[in-house]
């Protein structure tokens, strides 16, 4: 697995670098989905930051998904084993 991670990380930080170093232009950046012209909430930011705090959120985001997934099936396999412990005596014929 360390192998694969070692293989696999090192042309994608190349890779963003690139898009990093490709896209430094400004852009605006606007909350106000209402008034093109002159949002309330606007920021010029260079292009590869908004690209990079989008990934960044979308990882945070799938993580926390993932995270929440485990979670559930973790419980959900707690409460199947307290459920199957509790039946024991019955399976083996026991009173």
């Amino acid at each position: 697995m360390k192998l694969l991670r070692w293989i696999v990380l090192p042309p994608i930080i190349i890779l963003v670098m690139a898009i990093a170093v490709a896209n430094r232009g400004a852009v605006t950046f606007s909350l106000d989905p209402f008034d093109q012209a002159s949002p309330a909430i606007s920021f010029d930011l260079p292009l590869f930051l908004v690209i990079l705090a989008s990934v960044f959120l979308g990882i945070l985001v799938g993580g926390m998904g993932a995270w929440a997934q485990a979670r559930r099936k973790k419980a959900a396999k707690a409460v199947e084993i307290r459920e199957t412990e509790a039946n024991l005596p019955a399976l083996r014929g026991e009173s």
